[in-house]
């Protein structure tokens, strides 16, 4: 298991880590998006082969830092407990994350110009199988995690469910499940809704609204031993960082071309 302390001097160095997380992501982000700004302004098919460097090495650093970082976020809130599949749950999670808010804007372009002639149903279906598929995987590492613990029944291992399933947050575990994995993966079983923008940006706005409420059901029963409680800042911070985000991303996503031109892959892709 990894070492972790509760101690003070442990603190510059968490928060070096959290400021060395931010600053990689960050600079990933902000190295993609100006090379693709750049390719649809100049063309330059150079501009496209320099994306793909970047981008398989910073998969693979992305998925270390973020193991690295949902350990010291998430797991390091119970000191005993730990588990070897816990990064690439939470890696899953971004993953259905994102793919969920990219729904919820390809349906709000759709109804606007000029996305509105380019976004056909046939997109949304991909949007929704993939939609499907994380929700699957979700439920998979997580099941896995569960089954792994369950049939060792080590005591700090066990702990972390045990405080999930008495004393107040069975109702939570139980909701999680439901709008989770069970709702979202009888709905999206369906041809028809994973054609239509409007129903499937329900399902998105669900997937969001269920990953919120897995995030307070892993970090809760850490803070509320004594039972399910839900403070104010709770709904505050989120507003709040989701809030800026967000602003942050409509901000820059109106300053960019929202078709790609320049692509070499443009023509194949609205062709297919």
């Amino acid at each position: 298991p990894p070492v972790r302390s509760s101690s003070s001097a442990s603190l510059p160095f968490f928060l070096a880590r959290s400021l060395l997380y931010f600053a990689a992501f960050s600079g990933l982000a902000f190295a993609l998006s100006a090379l693709s700004q750049r390719q649809d302004e100049t063309g330059d098919p150079a501009l496209f082969r320099r994306m793909q460097r970047i981008s398989g090495p910073g998969i693979v650093f992305f998925c270390l830092a973020i193991t690295l970082a949902s350990t010291d976020w998430l797991m390091s809130l119970d000191a005993k407990w730990f588990s070897s599949l816990y990064g690439l749950y939470f890696l899953v999670c971004q993953g259905l994350s994102a793919l969920a808010f990219i729904t919820l804007v390809a349906v709000w372009l759709s109804r606007r110009a000029p996305m509105d002639r380019l976004l056909e149903p046939r997109y949304f279906h991909d949007y929704g199988k993939l939609l499907l598929a994380f929700v699957m995987i979700w439920a998979y590492f997580g099941f896995s995690q569960f089954l792994i613990i369950w049939s060792g029944n080590m005591p700090e291992e066990a702990e972390f469910y045990h405080r999930r399933l008495h004393g107040g947050w069975q109702a939570l575990s139980l909701a999680v499940v439901l709008l989770h994995f069970v709702l979202p993966f009888a709905l999206l079983l369906s041809r028809d809704l994973k054609r239509s923008a409007r129903l499937l940006g329900g399902i998105a706005i669900l997937v969001l609204a269920a990953r919120w409420l897995d995030l307070y059901w892993q970090v809760g029963p850490s803070l509320y031993p004594q039972g399910a409680t839900l403070h104010w800042l709770d709904l505050a911070a989120t507003l709040a960082v989701g809030g800026i985000w967000c602003g942050l991303f409509f901000h820059e996503l109106g300053k960019r071309t929202l078709i790609p031109v320049q692509d070499p892959f443009l023509l194949e892709a609205i062709e297919l």
